[in-house]
């Protein structure tokens, strides 16, 4: 009753303006596993108010600091997402932090650890006599990278990182042996090309559980290696009159909920946290903070890539 309240509260006050567009500048390709969830949820908060016109707009490179930078132009009118990256690009002075607020998440992508060079049965053992691991991501330090230099370090290994427009487009080259070796993708996309190349596996979920479609393959956490998880989530600039941000906030938010968290997931593998009763401001926090961890404890190997 209370959500039903809410949209209709939503349809009242803004049936009587004009639409005015807000552009949410995403900082991968449309090839990205995460467009579909986030697609169907600006579509959703399109149909059911009349104040705002949302629009997904792409805005690679950069290491995803294009995105960001396309917000600052206009911090009236667009949004950004921002994913683990933003948070090295905060302590480098690239970004200002504080000039950013949260409203809205599409949350922890469930995402397959793909590799060609080990297998399932072993999950990360199997990677323990390597002597160098070449991964492909969207940007140096992000999550893939971490989750790399913490398996390094367990393994004894050396780890190269080779930044790409997205996931997607390593996978492609992991898949034909053109000198990747691991790549987090969706588990859907393994699916789709395990059979051009046998010799790809899936050695470990990163995810906060595991994934439905692959239940035997253990998480991260459950092989012992902490790794942050690939989070999304939607900020404005602190710019923005802070009712107008509260306003797109509960639309973009009221049309997660009616999208729904079986959707997501089915659509790209995420699970938004209001699905999990965590506050947007803590989870925030908490991604935030445990990436700062982690890139300190390997600032010396990132700077070095």
């Amino acid at each position: 009753m209370k959500h039903l309240l809410l949209t209709f509260l939503i349809l009242l006050s803004t049936s009587i303006f004009a639409a005015e567009t807000i552009v949410i500048a995403s900082p991968y390709s449309p090839s990205h596993s995460g467009t579909p969830a986030m697609q169907k949820i600006v579509v959703t908060a399109n149909q059911m108010q009349k104040r705002y016109n949302f629009i997904l707009e792409f805005k690679p490179g950069g290491e995803q600091i294009i995105a960001v930078k396309y917000l600052d132009e206009q911090p009236n009118s667009r949004l950004a997402i921002i994913a683990p990256k933003f948070v090295e690009h905060s302590v480098a002075g690239r970004l200002k932090k504080d000039d950013y607020v949260p409203i809205h998440a599409l949350g922890d992508a469930c995402w397959a650890m793909i590799s060609n060079t080990a297998n399932a049965r072993q999950g990360i053992g199997s990677l323990q006599n390597l002597r160098e691991l070449v991964v492909g991501g969207v940007g140096v330090g992000n999550a893939a990278h971490l989750t790399a230099l913490e398996l390094g370090d367990r393994y004894g290994f050396e780890v190269k990182y080779v930044p790409f427009k997205s996931n997607f487009d390593a996978l492609i080259l992991l898949i034909s042996n053109q000198g990747i070796n691991m790549v987090l993708e969706r588990v859907a996309s393994f699916q789709q090309y395990r059979e051009k190349n046998p010799n790809i596996n899936v050695l470990a979920m990163s995810c906060p559980k595991r994934h439905p479609d692959l239940p035997g393959i253990a998480t991260l956490a459950e092989q012992g290696i902490e790794s942050p998880y690939v989070f999304n989530i939607t900020v404005a600039h602190q710019n923005m009159p802070a009712p107008k941000r509260i306003e797109i906030a509960n639309i973009l938010n009221e049309a997660t909920r009616q999208v729904g968290p079986q959707e997501i997931f089915r659509l790209s593998d995420m699970t938004p946290p209001m699905f999990s009763n965590i506050l947007l401001s803590e989870y925030y926090k908490q991604r935030y903070d445990f990436m700062l961890k982690l890139l300190k404890k390997h600032q010396n190997k990132i700077q070095n890539n």
